[in-house]
């Protein structure tokens, strides 16, 4: 199954900057162990920070998810992830999961700043239980997996955003982007300070 040609581009984009790669599957296949003993409670960590922050418990109490299928699924996906290869069936799956998130309406800031606390609750976790350099090397890829998903979904939001205003206003892409750039402009001058 391949990946539609407009969207090749971001997958290309990230393979580029961020550099997540087969070795870094291959990585998590070698320590396939440390997941299946601590798979449990990274999912309990991921759902306690998203329960302790205000602003992301909202997503549970305005009914646009449940902690508990979220759990649910946050199992299914480091399983998944443990048999992934950099293939255009992941990718694929990937996007399938950003286009949830932005279903949910999940801001692009509670992405990154879980996929940050992720990261906090990761590298004690691997540096301990697999040595300070089998450690570190997991701990790399899989931050090259988290910020490659945060990159997708947020990409696709921006995506999304462009798309909504070209089909709702019949705007040609030019015109577009000067709107964006005096929007943005409006944006600056309101958070520089004055004088």
């Amino acid at each position: 199954m391949t990946i539609p040609e407009q969207y090749q581009p971001f997958v290309d984009d990230i393979h580029g900057m961020i550099r997540l790669s087969e070795a870094d599957f291959e990585t998590f296949r070698r320590h396939r162990g440390f997941f299946e003993r601590n798979g449990g409670a990274l999912v309990e960590a991921i759902a306690g920070v998203l329960d302790g922050h205000a602003p992301s418990r909202e997503v549970f109490d305005e009914g646009r998810g449940d902690l508990e299928s979220l759990k649910r699924r946050l199992g299914q996906w480091i399983g998944r992830v443990l048999d992934a290869r950099d293939t255009p069936e992941f990718w694929r799956s990937q996007f399938v999961i950003a286009i949830e998130h932005i279903g949910r309406r999940i801001p692009n800031r509670q992405m990154v700043g879980l996929a940050t606390r992720v990261r906090e609750v990761l590298l004690p976790m691997m540096l301990e239980q697999e040595g300070p350099e089998a450690g570190l090397d997991l701990f790399l890829a899989f931050q090259r997996l988290l910020d490659s998903i945060v990159a997708l979904t947020t990409t696709l939001v921006d995506e999304g955003q462009r798309r909504c205003l070209l089909e709702a206003t019949g705007f040609t892409p030019m015109l577009a982007d000067n709107l964006q750039s005096m929007v943005f402009k409006k944006i600056r001058r309101e958070l520089m300070p004055p004088g």
